[in-house]
């Protein structure tokens, strides 16, 4: 027997997880209907809420890239992220607006800012109505592994088997989306940021 090189080149990604201490023995289910009709799979790292019905939620933040002031209604955003028009975003002074337009590197309010704007690089994140500041879900564990939302022609998958983390040690900086201290604190206890 004999070692044969079939690539020459590729590329290596650093593990999201540094140490992985326990996870939910058979899996979970991923709720499918809130993600937008781009994504194609949500990647290994992304934070969950167990629904409590047997289905988990994504939970959906973003980074704002440039300030933006009050009365402005466009926030520049990371495109990495799962937002999708009707859904509710956090921006500031407890209070959170609806989106009502979505690009790669912007999201659209119904409403503007309220005084004091956005600043560069804030963590904003989903709530459930508009007169709040609570995130709609708190965190309860992070997906294992990269998993295919839609299949080759773009359907949405359903029963979306998924390994999930619920103790261990994160590397932060390679997460795919962003984490809110919100969130952080939900975890503690089980999962190190480092």
């Amino acid at each position: 027997m004999s070692l044969q090189v079939n690539k020459e080149s590729g590329v290596v990604y650093d593990p999201v997880f540094l140490k992985i201490i326990e996870d939910i023995q058979g899996g979970i289910t991923v709720k499918t209907d809130r993600f937008p009709t781009t994504t194609k799979e949500i990647k290994a790292g992304t934070l969950l809420n167990d629904g409590g019905s047997g289905l988990w939620n994504v939970i959906k933040t973003v980074k704002v890239t440039a300030d933006a002031a009050s009365g402005e209604t466009i926030l520049a955003v990371n495109s990495n992220h799962l937002f999708k028009i009707d859904e509710y975003l956090y921006t500031n002074l407890e209070h959170a607006e609806k989106i009502v337009a979505v690009t790669p590197n912007t999201i659209e309010i119904a409403a503007a800012l309220a005084t004091g704007g956005v600043a560069t690089g804030a963590v904003l994140y989903e709530t459930a109505t508009v007169a709040t500041a609570t995130a709609l879900y708190d965190a309860d564990a992070i997906l294992e592994d990269t998993v295919e939302v839609r299949d080759g022609e773009g359907n949405l998958l359903e029963n979306l088997f998924a390994g999930v983390v619920v103790r261990g040690t994160v590397k932060e900086n390679i997460l795919p989306y962003f984490v809110t201290d919100q969130a952080k604190l939900d975890l503690t206890a089980r999962i190190r940021f480092a």
